[in-house]
């Protein structure tokens, strides 16, 4: 399993944001300090606030802010907004739920539950 861009991108675009979700933050100043291309990341922040992590305010101070403290949200909630199912093997995916029945797959949904118990330990005001 490897997770992409949109995965590291967007959790390193997130910790910029104010951890008491109250000072919004610009993408355009994000893009900056990461080195990420703003569309790219306009994309990644339009997912989020799609799925309630994040919101918006226009204008001159306008800019990205959580809708809940960070403490409120982990590290598996943004990975699974952006990058959509985690799973290690594909006869988990939820699609297939069922008909694979291959003698491993106690293996991959062994790893599955310690990854997805790890990524939800760590909580946005860890990092």
């Amino acid at each position: 399993m490897k997770f992409s861009t949109k995965a590291e991108y967007g959790l390193r675009a997130i910790v910029h944001l104010d951890k008491k979700a109250e000072k919004p933050v610009s993408l355009a100043k994000i893009a900056r300090l990461e080195k990420i291309s703003l569309p790219y990341l306009e994309r990644l922040f339009s997912k989020l606030r799609k799925a309630g992590i994040v919101q918006a305010n226009k204008g001159v101070k306008g800019g990205y802010y959580l809708t809940q403290t960070a403490d409120k949200f982990n590290v598996y909630q943004i990975i699974r907004v952006l990058e959509g199912p985690v799973v290690p093997y594909s006869c988990l995916d939820a699609d297939k739920a069922g008909k694979c029945k291959c003698r491993i797959r106690p293996v991959w949904e062994k790893l599955y539950k310690t990854i997805v118990k790890n990524l939800k330990s760590i909580k946005l005001s860890d990092l």
